[in-house]
């Protein structure tokens, strides 16, 4: 399946750019994957909180776009601008992906909400004031590190610039 990529009435700029919106969630998702991994990339259970949080919302999130791509594609193939490359069905390659799409927004709904209801599990449980290593850190009461709720700190280093539009 394709869409002519020169056919006039084509907004380039925009495509570009909500092609580079995609590229940047992959890069957050790893980005968020290697901080959680580093040895200092979780040092309080509020981080764990707001980890949580933030895939919970991301998980669920994904429902809109996910429809929005498979209206894109119903309109583009009732106005004839859809073509099969191999020259198999169509309407079999568009079914076969509205129903993938129907069960990923299933599933990502299911995510969100297993992850919120992780999420409320330790809705209670707060870090001891001990950092991993067992010297005492400096935690307010929110249970997080003073130097990361002002904003510096070893976390706040890896999502550094990757709240654009947030």
């Amino acid at each position: 399946m394709t869409y002519d990529r020169g056919k006039t009435g084509r907004d380039v700029q925009a495509d570009c750019e909500t092609e580079q919106i995609a590229h940047e969630l992959e890069r957050v998702v790893r980005s968020l994957n290697r901080a959680v991994g580093e040895p200092r990339g979780l040092d309080g259970a509020a981080t764990v909180h707001v980890v949580l949080d933030a895939v919970s919302a991301a998980a669920s999130g994904l429902d809109q776009p996910l429809q929005q791509l498979e209206r894109f594609l119903a309109r583009q193939h009732a106005d004839g601008r859809l073509v099969h490359n191999s020259g198999a069905n169509l309407d079999e390659a568009l079914g076969a992906c509205s129903r993938s799409i129907l069960h990923a927004r299933h599933l990502g709904a299911g995510c969100g909400e297993a992850v919120n209801q992780a999420r409320s599990a330790i809705d209670h449980v707060r870090g001891t004031g001990l950092s991993a290593v067992g010297a005492p850190s400096s935690y307010n009461i929110a249970g997080e590190t003073a130097s990361t709720a002002s904003g510096g700190g070893q976390r706040a280093r890896w999502f550094r610039g990757l709240r654009k539009g947030a």
